[in-house]
């Protein structure tokens, strides 16, 4: 990446700082500023519930079935599940810690081995009968011929099926578009080997390859999340063919979910987030040739699933089988195509226990699981029995929760902490530092189901903001902190298009203001002014946002409002650059903004492109003296918000680099503390220096892990996360 001279400020307004003027002001001769502090390890924190999306089942090499569930977050946690006897044979970590591990969907090889695809960019191959400490095997690895050619698709892996020969099929997200990976693992001597299966992606425009399904040579792949679409690929030829697939079954769809294919038929799952009816009830049956939509007697092949997931079993030629409530029961459902009609196989599932792909072991067993408390349903198809997994031995629950990296941090009045984590959670969790720090303690409060993307509060009220229904949770805030027994929450868009609440600024005592990005992974974000008091919400997303100067108008179409400080009737809003800032190479149009918005009037009255060559403006803070400071994890840079010009500015020329992701800023006595490219940096308001790196990533065998999730507790230390473990700053006495 082409990097910006220290010395120029580019704005809309044509306005320049005065090079000489700005090169005088950072490069006066200066100390680097060292706080003096120390850096100290709070305990482990416990873990939340459970995080199941997908669950894998094979057969022992005695015979048994059994269910593979793992528990997803820092190394995972490898839970065995015996289905005869529906008992936990064993409970281990799957991989080492700072291995992001997220189970999204499983499929099994012929030597009964299961493949997990897993959110944090990794396929792993799992032995259920290995040793302990020897079952997983990351199959993701430099070592593996043909990998290094492929990693740069596989950010995030959403799905895996196998074909008739073993060859695996991984669905991706990336970057550089959504892509198919082949992996062959007898290829090579065994050494296997990894593939790029339709070079360039399977669709112009989209990140997401969601799902997959194979069947007698052919792999069927939906694509999301612009123009949700259905790919078949003959796998000897490796020539797509998009099918016709009728408007209405993919109208409102951010992506296809799932897929699945048996005996002609493809499933299509049409499940959209909320309280109406899906398309064909949740899953659309199709041709898989054309993509039209299969009839019966003149009626349309439908399936009433909700929940969009269709899974086959071995030993059925042409049946399906979904879960589904039925009379306020959850129940196991057989759906016929050649009748158009389900029964109902065994009830009394878990509520909330969901189907995966590989949910039959057996013609016999079936399992599945909740994805956000792990509620386990075994269900013995002879007889229709369906039940749970009993207490362990010490009355906790069998599958038991991995540790999580920490998502977002805050302090609150009281001095207590409360944190979140990456992936959904119906919890919080709180933590309350003492001065000796093994005595910190840690509670789990039970909170509205959800992912916190970030946290903000006034004297009156705690705001919680929650991925992926694009809530906002408030709690009444108590002397010691907030009362989370009580809540109320509303929708950011009646539709939770805006999903993502990053930035959460109080403005007075009710009101804060609110800065989200959409759930898809293209479009524009929003700003919005919550009213706590009386739980109403105005948004103005940034493409239809007004505009005091309607020159401005679209100077802020296609960005996301990340950092955002209030002062003076004014929010001072920083933005992604267009494309979600995860493009490396910006110009002046695509470059992120920060702009001033009156609250008065409700509009954009001021808009700036401080950097041109940064990703986004992470993080805002107001200082003491009323100037208003910024990073982009490359550049350090103070605002005047009377004349709106760039004061003075500092590259971060060594350990810096221009991040896409929000972060941390904090003035404390003249010196600003702030995350900027996975570090925690110090340096002096005055910005003569590039400053002193007091907390910096820590190097694994996994790779890096950074510190992220900054705040100021109500003890005057400095909390931030590495990985799934707080830490403090603490400065010297006095």
């Amino acid at each position: 990446m082409k990097q910006s001279a220290r010395t120029t400020i580019l704005t809309l307004w044509g306005a320049l700082v005065t090079a000489l003027a700005l090169s005088l002001s950072i490069t006066a001769p200066a100390v680097a500023l060292d706080p003096g502090g120390r850096e100290e390890a709070l305990p482990t924190t416990p873990p939340p519930d459970p995080s199941v999306p997908s669950i894998g089942t094979t057969v022992l090499s005695d015979g048994t079935p059994v269910g593979i569930v793992v528990a997803g977050g820092n190394g995972g946690l490898l839970h065995v599940v015996d289905l005869n006897t529906r008992t936990l044979r064993s409970r281990e970590r799957l991989v080492p810690e700072n291995t992001d591990v997220q189970p999204w969907e499983f499929a099994t090889l012929s030597n009964r081995h299961v493949l997990l695809a897993s959110g944090g960019g990794q396929l792993f191959e799992i032995d259920p009968d290995a040793p302990e400490g020897q079952k997983a095997t990351n199959l993701s690895d430099p070592s593996r011929p043909g990998y290094e050619q492929v990693t740069a698709y596989s950010a995030f892996l959403w799905d895996v099926v196998v074909d008739e020969h073993d060859r695996v099929y991984v669905a991706t997200q990336s970057n550089h578009g959504g892509h198919i990976l082949r992996y062959d693992p007898s290829a090579n001597q065994g050494r296997g080997q990894w593939t790029d299966l339709l070079p360039g992606g399977v669709q112009a425009g989209e990140s997401d390859v969601r799902s997959l399904a194979y069947d007698n040579g052919f792999l069927y792949a939906g694509t999301g999340t612009k123009n949700p679409s259905i790919v078949r690929i003959n796998t000897s030829t490796n020539a797509a063919t998009r099918l016709a697939v009728p408007s209405r079954v993919t109208a409102g769809l951010s992506h296809l979910e799932r897929l699945q294919v048996k005996a002609g038929n493809l499933y299509v799952g049409t499940n959209v987030p909320g309280g109406v009816r899906p398309t064909c009830g949740g899953t659309c049956v199709l041709d898989p040739v054309t993509g039209a939509q299969k009839m019966k007697d003149g009626k349309a092949l439908e399936v009433d699933t909700w929940s969009s997931q269709v899974v086959t079993r071995p030993g059925e030629a042409e049946k399906v089988y979904y879960t589904v409530q039925s009379h306020n029961t959850p129940t196991l459902q057989e759906y016929d195509p050649r009748t158009n009609t389900s029964r109902t196989l065994a009830q009394g599932l878990a509520s909330t226990a969901r189907p995966s792909q590989s949910s039959w072991a057996t013609h016999e067993h079936f399992i599945s699981a909740g994805k956000d408390d792990a509620s386990i349903a075994i269900v013995h198809a002879s007889d229709g029995s369906a039940t749970g997994l009993p207490k362990d031995a010490n009355g906790g629950n069998a599958i038991q929760g991995s540790p999580r990296d920490i998502q977002s941090l805050t302090a609150v009045p009281g001095g207590d902490l409360y944190a979140s984590w990456y992936m959904t959670a119906p919890m919080l969790l709180r933590a309350t530092p003492n001065a000796q720090v093994d005595k910190t303690q840690y509670s789990l409060p039970q909170a509205p189901l959800g992912q916190v993307e970030g946290f903000g509060h006034s004297s009156k009220w705690f705001v919680t903001g929650i991925y992926p229904s694009g809530e906002l949770v408030r709690y009444e805030m108590g002397a010691s902190g907030p009362t989370l027994e009580n809540h109320q929450s509303v929708r950011i868009t009646p539709d939770a298009r805006q999903a993502r609440p990053y930035a959460i600024v109080p403005i007075n005592d009710d009101e804060f203001a609110v800065g989200t990005s959409p759930k898809s992974k293209a479009g524009s974000g929003a700003l919005s002014i919550y009213d706590a008091a009386h739980n109403t919400i105005d948004t103005y997303p940034l493409d239809t946002i007004n505009y005091a100067d309607p020159s401005l108008r679209g100077l802020l179409s296609d960005r996301r409002p990340l950092s955002i400080v209030h002062h003076q009737d004014k929010l001072y809003v920083g933005t992604s650059a267009s494309g979600n800032g995860m493009n490396p190479d910006q110009t002046e149009a695509s470059a992120p903004r920060l702009f001033e918005f009156d609250l008065k009037t409700r509009k954009v009255t001021r808009v700036m492109t401080p950097f041109k060559d940064q990703r986004s403006i992470t993080a805002l803070t107001l200082g003491s003296d009323g100037t208003v400071y910024g990073t982009t994890g490359m550049h350090v840079f103070a605002m005047i918000p009377a004349d709106f010009t760039i004061g003075r500015s500092r590259a971060l020329t060594r350990q810096g680099y221009a991040d896409a992701n929000r972060s941390q800023l904090i003035e404390r006595d003249g010196v600003l503390y702030g995350i900027m490219a996975g570090r925690l940096r110090a340096l002096s308001t005055s910005l003569q220096d590039e400053g002193t790196v007091i907390a910096d990533f820590a190097t694994t065998p996994q790779g890096k892990v950074y510190v992220n999730s900054l705040a100021l507790g109500a003890d005057g230390s400095l909390y931030y996360a590495r990985g799934s473990r707080i830490y403090r700053y603490r400065f010297p006495a006095g």
